[in-house]
């Protein structure tokens, strides 16, 4: 069995691991704690499902629970 490493490891962050890495709708392998399921608001079912932690914060970076990965995904954004 081949362990993926959780997609979240190339950015700085500050949450733990918990399980193995496992493959997320989004493409990248992320374990369960760094993984998002978004329910929508009813406006956006073509939203609705589950996110690896990074995706989530690209897409809805209002929402993201980790300071360090916002800041990351910020900077990730900016034009060089």
């Amino acid at each position: 069995m081949i362990e993926h490493i959780c997609y979240i490891e190339q950015f700085p962050h500050s949450l733990p691991h918990r399980e193995n890495a496992e493959l997320r709708p989004c493409g990248h392998h992320a374990c369960a704690s760094h993984t998002i399921t978004y329910y929508g608001t009813g406006d956006d079912d073509e939203l609705v499902g589950d996110y690896c932690l990074i995706c989530y914060a690209r897409k809805f970076p209002q929402n993201c629970p980790d300071r360090l990965i916002r800041q990351a995904i910020f900077q990730d954004s900016e034009p060089a």
